[in-house]
């Protein structure tokens, strides 16, 4: 039973990799009807080309909006695993551009 859950799981997030520039897109759009100014940047192992499909896919946010108001628009979208959406203020996101190698969406 649990390696049925992990092949689907895979296969789940290979497809979300083959589509990432669609998913992207679509968080992009989403985000910016919200709010218009805010970044949006890829950060963690795919930012680093360093992933696999057993990877997430780690997205950035900074932006004044409230995080549940981000995510619940990004779930209505469609955006669900294996994104890992982080939402934060300007002043919060110094953390992540320090320690992180950030790409731009």
């Amino acid at each position: 039973m649990s390696h049925e859950i992990l092949v689907k799981t895979a296969l789940k997030r290979r497809e979300a990799f083959k589509k990432l520039d669609k998913h992207l897109e679509t968080i992009k759009k989403t985000v910016r009807k919200l709010d218009p100014k805010a970044e949006i940047f890829i950060f963690g192992s795919v930012a680093e080309k360093k992933y696999n499909h057993s990877s997430d896919i780690d997205i950035l946010i900074i932006t004044r909006l409230h995080p549940a108001n981000v995510h619940s628009e990004l779930w209505k979208a469609g955006i669900r695993d294996p994104f890992e959406i982080h939402v934060h203020p300007p002043e919060k996101a110094d953390f992540y551009k320090k320690r992180a190698t950030l790409v731009r969406v």
